[in-house]
């Protein structure tokens, strides 16, 4: 009799006659935003779509890129960023499918989107600017940060905060939003100042907010989203917009590789709803929404994503080499630069003024990194792939050359303060 029942009930099964309990439909987002920040949009889609299982991989940039373009790497529908160069690559790669929903950007917004019609959909925007922390500078009796010459001025020695361009695509828009706005020169010496006074370079973007809010530095570069956050936690903290600087609209991509475009259509469609659009806002995601074009319009600056592009990947080994990888060489020299002053002297103020010209010159020149060779030699060098032997002779050069120049400089400061 037991077997009877047995067998009738895997008959039961095969002809669909019981039922077995359904299986959740499965989203997989891919950020390289922090949780807190993603935590309110994750519970709001998942309260209009409980039937959905929603699951968010976080990632820095870097990282994100890596998993991308791995073959064995981790499936995934959705990519949530900041970073056009991120989706660039992404694109570049044939990793990005045509979004399943038409999506029109406002038309305020954009002269400030960088490419990628039809694949990206924009859901939000934010500013860029510098955060700090009242309470620290008045214990060191600092002022207010402005501008980017702030964090350069001698007196914020040890008292900045930065990522670096290579692990945060929200950095990498800010360094070459210096570039582009003070040139070449000028925007490297502004870059190699800040460097100067670092007391720390963060891992990931949102490191730099969290560092100030927690008094381990008193100012940072840091999108305006951060900032926000930030301030509904703590009243000690303030923020000023750089309105000369950049706009970074939230991108939203689905992958080539997603079976679930009908899920995506959704999540995209939930974003850009009004119940979404009201997460977007929140002191939680800290965006700027579609509905408010206030900030867009202030915002002068354009960047030329054409040359954002193009020098991406270089620009971020430069700048590793020229001034995460010369941290304690960068503040020994700024200081002996800023403590050694003229005093009226024309000597000593020509050897400073050298010494300077030294600390503030970047291994290339504007014209070498237009050479498409050079350029070709770093193009998978963040995209998953292994610098070439010549990538690595160049990164070396450019690290030699990049300590040879802070040497000089100090020994012209030393040179300077003799008699």
């Amino acid at each position: 009799m037991q077997t009877h029942r047995r067998i009738a009930f895997i008959l039961l099964l095969i002809c669909g006659g019981l039922s077995m309990p359904a299986v959740a439909s499965s989203l997989t987002v891919l950020t390289s935003f922090s949780e807190s920040p993603i935590k309110a949009m994750v519970e709001g889609f998942r309260q209009r779509h409980p039937e959905v299982r929603l699951e968010v991989i976080y990632r820095r940039t870097l990282s994100a890129q890596r998993l991308l373009t791995q073959a064995d790497g981790a499936p995934v529908d959705v990519v949530l960023s900041s970073s056009p160069t991120f989706f660039h690559s992404l694109d570049k790669a044939g990793l990005l499918a045509r979004l399943p929903v038409r999506t029109q950007p406002p038309t305020w917004l954009s002269p400030h989107i960088l490419g990628l019609d039809g694949k990206v959909a924009v859901v939000g925007y934010s500013g860029i600017g510098i955060l700090y922390n009242r309470r620290y500078l008045a214990k060191h009796r600092l002022p207010v940060p402005t501008d980017w010459q702030s964090l350069a001025d001698p007196a914020f020695m040890g008292h900045v905060m930065m990522s670096s361009p290579s692990q945060s695509g929200t950095t990498h828009m800010m360094v070459e939003s210096i570039l582009q706005q003070y040139g070449w020169r000028q925007g490297w010496a502004i870059l190699m100042q800040i460097g100067g006074n670092l007391s720390a370079i963060t891992a990931r973007s949102f490191g730099v907010s969290d560092g100030i809010s927690r008094g381990l530095a008193g100012a940072g570069l840091v999108i305006e989203s951060y900032a926000r956050t930030s301030q509904a936690h703590f009243d000690y903290i303030g923020f000023t917009p750089l309105h000369q600087g950049v706009i970074l609209p939230t991108y939203l991509a689905v992958m080539q590789t997603s079976q679930q475009s009908a899920l995506a259509a959704r999540f995209i469609d939930f974003l850009l709803s009004a119940e979404g659009q009201a997460i977007v806002g929140t002191s939680e995601m800290a965006k700027v929404t579609l509905t408010e074009p206030g900030l867009a319009q202030q915002t002068e600056f354009v960047l030329d994503k054409e040359l954002l592009y193009r020098r991406a990947s270089l620009l971020k080994v430069l700048f590793d080499q020229t001034i995460t990888q010369q941290l304690p060489a960068l503040r020994l020299t700024w200081q002996g630069i800023d403590e050694a002053g003229a005093n009226g002297e024309p000597r000593r103020a020509a050897l400073i003024a050298q010494a300077r010209t030294l600390a503030s010159t970047p291994p290339l020149s504007e014209q070498q990194t237009q050479d498409p060779a050079l350029l070709a030699l770093f193009d998978d060098v963040y995209e998953g792939g292994k610098a070439s032997p010549q990538a690595e002779r160049a990164q070396q050069r450019w690290r030699q050359m990049a300590q040879d120049n802070l040497k000089a400089a100090m020994a012209l400061v030393e040179q300077a303060a003799q008699p």
